[in-house]
C-alpha cells in the first residue's frame, strides 16, 4: 500500500485500522469579517489529518479569511501530528493577530494549535489533553527501532511547544504527556496553557466514545447505542475506503 509506505505516514494520534469516531460535530467553517478591520473566526470542530481537517484544507481555509485579526475556535480530539504542525506553523505565520477558544475540547494535536495563538481562552466546562504521539508501523524490528526513535523526536519537539507556553520545564511536560493528562479549564490556565476562562457552558459539546483515548474523563463520555451503531458503520466505510486506496495505488 504505496499512500502510507513512508516514515511521515506511520505517526498519527489514530492508527488508521483502528480508527475510532470520536462523536465531536465535524465542521471546518469561516466567519469571515463584517469590516476591513473586523475579526475573522474559523470553526475547527472535527479530527485534524486524513479523517477530518487536513492542513491543506485549514491553509486554504486561512487564506480565504485574509489578514487581519483572527479567533480560531476549537473542539477537536486531535488527530495526525504532521498535519497539526503544519497548521499550528499556518497560525503564527498569519499576518494578523490570532485568538484561540477552545469550546469544548483541545486533546492531542489540538492542545499545539490551541499554543499557536497569543491568547488561549477556554469555556468553563472545556478541556484539553497531552499525550505521547502515537504511532503504527509494520516491518521488522529495524523499522519498529527506527519508528521509536522518531517518535522519541516528535515528543520531545511537543513537551518543547508546551514548556514555551507554560513556562514550564520540557521534562516536566514529558512526564505528563506519558501520563495523557487531561486538564479541566481551570487546571489548564493554573499550569499555563490557558490565559482566560469564559464563564457560562460552552454550546460545544465535548464528548468522546468509549475507547478513543486510554484515561478521558467520564464527564466526556457517552454510551449512546444509536452513536455507538454509527461508530461501527462509520468504521466499516473508513476501511473500505483504505481498500479502495490500496486497490486504486497498486493498480498504478
Amino acid at each position: 500500500m504505496k499512500r502510507y509506505d513512508s516514515p511521515a505516514a506511520r505517526f498519527s494520534n489514530r492508527a488508521l485500522m483502528t480508527h475510532a469516531q470520536a462523536g465531536l460535530p465535524q465542521t471546518l467553517g469561516l466567519k469571515p469579517r463584517a469590516s476591513a478591520d473586523g475579526v475573522a473566526e474559523i470553526l475547527l470542530y472535527d479530527e485534524i489529518g486524513f479523517w477530518g481537517v487536513t492542513a491543506k484544507d485549514f491553509v486554504q481555509m486561512l487564506a480565504q479569511a485574509g489578514d487581519g485579526d483572527l479567533v480560531v475556535r476549537i473542539n477537536s480530539p486531535g488527530g495526525d501530528v504532521f498535519d497539526g504542525l503544519a497548521i499550528f506553523a499556518a497560525l503564527q505565520a498569519h499576518s494578523g493577530a490570532v485568538s484561540v477558544v477552545v469550546d469544548g475540547l483541545a486533546a492531542s494535536i489540538a492542545s499545539v494549535i490551541a499554543l499557536s495563538a497569543s491568547t488561549v481562552t477556554m469555556a468553563e466546562n472545556a478541556f484539553l489533553m497531552i499525550h505521547n504521539a502515537w504511532g503504527a508501523v509494520v516491518g521488522n524490528r529495524n523499522d519498529m527501532s527506527e519508528t521509536a526513535a522518531i517518535l522519541a523526536k516528535v515528543d520531545g519537539q511537543l513537551a518543547s511547544l508546551y514548556a514555551q507556553k507554560t513556562g514550564q520545564t520540557p521534562d516536566a511536560m514529558s512526564q505528563l504527556m506519558n501520563a495523557e493528562t487531561w486538564f479541566t479549564a481551570q487546571e489548564a490556565r493554573d499550569i499555563g496553557f490557558a490565559d482566560a476562562l469564559v464563564s457560562g457552558a460552552s454550546n460545544a459539546k465535548a464528548a468522546l466514545r468509549p475507547g478513543v483515548f486510554a484515561r478521558a474523563p467520564e464527564a466526556l463520555s457517552t454510551s449512546d447505542p444509536a452513536a455507538e451503531l454509527a461508530d461501527i458503520s462509520a468504521g466499516l466505510t473508513a476501511r473500505r475506503r483504505l481498500l479502495q486506496i490500496a486497490e486504486a495505488e497498486n493498480a498504478a
